[in-house]
C-alpha cells in the first residue's frame, strides 16, 4: 500500500460518523490499547501515557478504542442487574484531587453521589471495576494535575496508583506532553508506564493526504483541490501541522463561503478568509 494511502484510510460515511482519521500513527495506539484491554493485568497493571499537543487527536482515539472494546467484549447474554462498562472513560476535572477523579469515575459507573459518598469513593470505584467487568479505564486531560499544587499533584498520582493496585485494571491516561514528564519522574508509576506520542503532521505529502481525507469526511466539492502543493502548504502552516486545527480550517472555510458569500464551493480565498481568523495566523 502507498504509504499517502497509509496515513489516511476511513471513508467519507465513517468521518461523517465519528470523525476518525485512520492514519498509521492513530492506528498503532489503537490497537495498543486495545490489545491491552485484553491481557490480564497480574500483579502489575499497566499505564500508558498518551501525549501529545491539543488537538492531535488523543480523545478521538480514546473513543475509538472504547468503540471497539464495546465490539470485542459484548455484555454476556446471562450478564445480570449489574452495569457493564468495559472501558471506563472520565476527564480529569479542574484543580484535581484523589477525590475529584474518584467522583468522577463513581459518576461515570452510575454511582449515586451523596454527601457520604466521598468517605468511600476511591474503594467504591475499585469494588465496581470488578463487577462491572472493567478491562480499562482511560483518563482524559490528565495533564491537569500539573496546574495543581504539588501536594494534589501527588494525591491525584497516588489516587491512579491506588485504582490500577486494588481495582487490578490497566489504565491509559491521555494530556499534553509534560505529562510525560511527570509520569517519568515518579519512580513507581515510570516502572509499570509506557508513552505513546502524537507528533505533529510534516509538510507534504502527509499533511496533503489528511488534507484530502479530511476534505471529504467535511463534505467539501473536489476534496483534491486541497491537498494540491500551494493550498495544502497554507492550509499546513496555517495549522501547525495539528489535526484538530486542519479540521477546523476546512470547517470554518465552508462557512466563510456560505455565510459571508453565499455558496457552497470553497475557493481558495475562503481558506485564507478562514485562517484570518484563527487567534496565531500570522499574515505573511
Amino acid at each position: 500500500m502507498a504509504q499517502a494511502d497509509k496515513r489516511g484510510l476511513a471513508s467519507a460515511g465513517a468521518l461523517r460518523q465519528a470523525f476518525w482519521i485512520d492514519f498509521d500513527e492513530a492506528r498503532v495506539h489503537v490497537n495498543t490499547l486495545v490489545g491491552l484491554a485484553g491481557e490480564d493485568p497480574d500483579d502489575r497493571p499497566t499505564c500508558v501515557v498518551l501525549v501529545g499537543q491539543s488537538g492531535m487527536g488523543k480523545t478521538s482515539i480514546l473513543k475509538e478504542v472504547g468503540r471497539r472494546i464495546e465490539l470485542a467484549y459484548p455484555e454476556p447474554a446471562d450478564w445480570g442487574d449489574a452495569r457493564y462498562i468495559p472501558m471506563l472513560r472520565a476527564v480529569v476535572p479542574s484543580h484535581p484531587t484523589s477525590l475529584r477523579i474518584n467522583l468522577a469515575l463513581l459518576w461515570k459507573q452510575g454511582w449515586p453521589l451523596t454527601r457520604r459518598t466521598h468517605q468511600i469513593a476511591d474503594l467504591k470505584v475499585a469494588e465496581l471495576l470488578g463487577e462491572q467487568a472493567t478491562r480499562l479505564v482511560a483518563i482524559d486531560n490528565v495533564h491537569a494535575v500539573l496546574t495543581a499544587s504539588g501536594r494534589a499533584r501527588r494525591d491525584a498520582l497516588d489516587s491512579f496508583r491506588f485504582l490500577m493496585s486494588e481495582g487490578n485494571v490497566h489504565m491509559v491516561v491521555a494530556g499534553l506532553d509534560i505529562a510525560a514528564d511527570i509520569f517519568s519522574d515518579d519512580a513507581e508509576l515510570a516502572y509499570r508506564s509506557i508513552i505513546l506520542r502524537l507528533t505533529p503532521w510534516a509538510p507534504g505529502e502527509p499533511s496533503q493526504q489528511l488534507i484530502r481525507v479530511l476534505a471529504r469526511g467535511i463534505g467539501l466539492s473536489e476534496p483534491d483541490r486541497f491537498a494540491e502543493p500551494e493550498m495544502a502548504e497554507f492550509i499546513w502552516r496555517t495549522s501547525h501541522g495539528v489535526t484538530g486545527n486542519f479540521k477546523r480550517l476546512l470547517h470554518w472555510s465552508q462557512r466563510v463561503a456560505r455565510d459571508m458569500h453565499g455558496r457552497e464551493y470553497v475557493e481558495f480565498s475562503d481558506v485564507y478568509e478562514a485562517a484570518r481568523l484563527f487567534p496565531c495566523y500570522i499574515d505573511r
